[in-house]
C-alpha cells in the first residue's frame, strides 16, 4: 500500500529540487546579514536530535558571545513575532522556544516564521547580540547562515531514508552537500570505529565537510513544582508512568526500561498541547500503581506545558529526566563552532 504514495513522493522531490536550484543559482535570493547566523536543522521530519544540539550550542558560545535564537515555534497557536520569556505560555510560543529559553535564560529566544524579519528585529531591539541561531532552518533558504549543521539520526540516517511522503525526507539527499557540518545524533554511548567509518563512508563528506557523532546522556530528575533536583537513584524501586509527546520514546523507554521494573505509558503525538482531560488519564492510568513508592516522568519538553496543570497533581511524584547531548571530539567541534562564530 505504501508504494501508491511513491508518484506524490517524485511530485514533491521535483518541486523542492526545483526551488533549491533557483536559490542556488541565484534566481531566487537569499539575505545575508552582517550578524554571524549558525543554522542547525535536518533534512527529515521527526525527532533528529535537533533541539538538544541547539541548546548544546548555546550553552557553548554564550561564554563568549551575546546569543539569540530564532525559530518559527513549532504547534503554537500565535503566529506573530514573540520574545520567549521564562513565564510564556507554551501555547504562545511553542514548546521547544520556551525549553531552550529555559535552559539558557541569558539568550534571547524569539519565535517567528519569518527569519529575515526576526534578525533585523532582534539586531534594532538589542545592538549588541553578536551571534544568531537558527533553530530548524535548513530548508528555510531565504536567509542565508554562516555555517550550517545538520543533524540526523543513528537509527534513522537520511541517505537510508525516502522524499515524503513515501519516507520521511523534506527534501533531496543531495541537500546535505550545503551543511558543512554533519551530526549522526542519538548515537549509542559506545559506538565502535569501524561502524562511525561505515556511516561516513555512506555520508561521503566533501572535503568541506565534517561528521560527527553524539549520544544522549540522561541525567538526574527535576521537580515540576519546585524545581529541585533529586538523584534518580532516590527513585530505585519505584513505579513509574511516563508520559511522553515526542516524535520518537524509543531510547527513552530503554533507558527507563533498565531503571525499573513496573512501568506504564502514555504516549501522546509529538508537540502535542495537554488539556485537563490528559491529566485526568494520567493520573488515572498512574492510579493502577498500587504501590505507594510511585512517581510520573516526562520529558523537559513535555514539562514545559504539563506545569500548567501542576496543581491537578497534587501530592503525585512528577519530574522530568534532564539530559544532556555528548559529542564525539568535542574539542574540535567546539573549535569549529567558535571558528564560524568568529568569521567576519
Amino acid at each position: 500500500m505504501r508504494y501508491f504514495l511513491y508518484p506524490f513522493s517524485l511530485i514533491y522531490y521535483l518541486i523542492t529540487t526545483i526551488r533549491n536550484l533557483f536559490y542556488d543559482h541565484g534566481i531566487i535570493k537569499s539575505i545575508k546579514h552582517k550578524t554571524p547566523i549558525i543554522c542547525v536543522g535536518n533534512l527529515s521530519m521527526g525527532g533528529t536530535g535537533k533541539t538538544p544540539l541547539t541548546d548544546y550550542i548555546t550553552k557553548t558560545l554564550l561564554k563568549s558571545f551575546k546569543v539569540a535564537i530564532i525559530s518559527r515555534g513549532y504547534g503554537r497557536k500565535t503566529s506573530d513575532f514573540r520574545y520567549v520569556d521564562l513565564n510564556s505560555s507554551p501555547l504562545d510560543v511553542g514548546d521547544e522556544p520556551l525549553m531552550l529559553k529555559n535552559k539558557n535564560p541569558k539568550a534571547i529566544v524569539v519565535v517567528e516564521n519569518n527569519r529575515n524579519k526576526a534578525v533585523k528585529k532582534i539586531i534594532n531591539d538589542f545592538p549588541k547580540i553578536n551571534l544568531i541561531i537558527l533553530d530548524d532552518g535548513f530548508q528555510h533558504r531565504k536567509i542565508q547562515a554562516k555555517n550550517y549543521i545538520l543533524t540526523t539520526p543513528f537509527h534513522n540516517l537520511y541517505f537510508n531514508n525516502n522524499i515524503f511522503p513515501f519516507g520521511t525526507l523534506r527534501e533531496s539527499k543531495k541537500g546535505s552537500k550545503r551543511a558543512d557540518i554533519i551530526m549522526v545524533s542519538n548515537s549509542p554511548k559506545k559506538i565502535s570505529e569501524a561502524t562511525k567509518k561505515n556511516i561516513i563512508k555512506y555520508i561521503n563528506p566533501q572535503k568541506n565537510q565534517s561528521v560527527f557523532f553524539s549520544s544522549i546522556e540522561y541525567l538526574n530528575y527535576i521537580s515540576l513544582k519546585d524545581n529541585s533536583e533529586v538523584k534518580k537513584e532516590k527513585f530505585k524501586n519505584y513505579c513509574v508512568t511516563l508520559v511522553t509527546a515526542i516524535a520518537s520514546n524509543k531510547k527513552l523507554l530503554e533507558h527507563i526500561q533498565s531503571n525499573y521494573n513496573n512501568i506504564k505509558i502514555l504516549s501522546f503525538i509529538d508537540h502535542h498541547f495537554f488539556n485537563e482531560n490528559d491529566v485526568h488519564k494520567i493520573l488515572t492510568l498512574h492510579s493502577k500503581h498500587k504501590s505507594r513508592k510511585k512517581l510520573i516522568l516526562t520529558t523537559e519538553k513535555d514539562a514545559t506545558k504539563l506545569k500548567e496543570y501542576i496543581s491537578m497533581f497534587g501530592d503525585n511524584k512528577i519530574y522530568y529526566i534532564n539530559i544532556k547531548i555528548n559529542i564525539d571530539q568535542k574539542e574540535k567541534f567546539n573549535k569549529q563552532l567558535l571558528d564560524y562564530a568568529k568569521q567576519d
